[in-house]
């Protein structure tokens, strides 16, 4: 339990190493003219009228442009239908699905905590394409 709380710790602090050398000041001063461009973006966007009055898309399109261009060096992000932001906003709600309380049936019936993850996955049986029968055992080298 202690190593695993030192092991934390450790990467605890060589994250807050890295950023800290990327986050000062005078680093900061190398991301001015992405951050000048992507509130000019925001502005003109802002200013356009649009069908809907919902001006969230922008913000997320600002917050993923901003991050892509300083942290991967990808280029601007022009809209907020971009497949970029379209994905990330995928992956959120996922997680954020996924992290609900009550969304998997553990949660309901906490006795299935209990019950071992090879047990029931080791008798699955898979229909071949050819009819053939094979139990799919869980690193999948098992055949019959």
């Amino acid at each position: 339990m202690i190593l695993l709380m030192f092991e934390a710790l450790n990467s605890w602090r060589r994250m807050r190493r890295a950023a800290h050398e990327v986050l000062t000041k005078k680093s900061i001063q190398n991301y001015h003219s992405i951050q000048m461009k992507e509130a000019t973006i925001l502005v003109s966007s802002l200013l356009t009228p649009s069908a809907s009055l919902q001006h969230d898309g922008h913000y997320k399109r600002l917050a993923t442009s901003t991050i892509m261009s300083i942290v991967y060096d990808y280029p601007t992000i022009l809209s907020e239908h971009d497949h970029v932001v379209e994905g990330i906003e995928k992956f959120n709600d996922r997680i954020s699905r996924a992290v609900t309380m009550g969304a998997y049936f553990v949660d309901i019936f906490p006795w299935m905590k209990h019950v071992p993850e090879r047990s029931w996955l080791s008798f699955l049986l898979i229909a071949d394409t050819n009819g053939q029968t094979n139990v799919d055992s869980q690193n999948g080298s098992e055949k019959v």
